[in-house]
């Protein structure tokens, strides 16, 4: 009779337990794909870097980039929100949100702002 309630319980439990694991690792490796399409992003707004990599135009659809570009180059901030599939036996499913930051310098356009800014404080 214990067997027939408890062991089911606990093999739930475990199947649970994989399903938080394996969306960690998913949140992760989400993350790390939502970082290389911004500083890819990041590098072609200014015109300065370009990232040789995988084709990341799939994981781009899933998520939302924005540019602000600035005198000297631009900031580029991303979000993508991750849900989990399968609960388990949980009461809800986990919603993350995934969020990226990365500024592109153009070199030469921050030297010469700042040669500008020395020459103006000099007259």
């Amino acid at each position: 009779m214990e067997a027939s309630i408890v062991l089911p319980m606990i093999i739930f439990a475990v199947i649970t337990v994989v399903l938080i694991i394996m969306f960690f690792y998913s949140q992760i490796t989400d993350q790390c794909r939502l970082h290389i399409a911004i500083r890819s992003e990041a590098g072609a707004a200014t015109g300065r870097t370009v990232y040789f990599g995988e084709d990341e135009n799939d994981f781009n659809d899933e998520i939302e980039i924005y540019t602000d570009k600035k005198l000297t180059g631009c900031e580029v901030n991303g979000k993508k929100y991750l849900i989990m599939k399968y609960k388990g036996i949980l009461e809800k499913k986990g919603v993350f949100l995934v969020t990226g930051k990365c500024t592109g310098t153009d070199g030469p356009a921050y030297v010469r702002y700042h040669r500008l800014m020395e020459d103006m404080r000099n007259e």
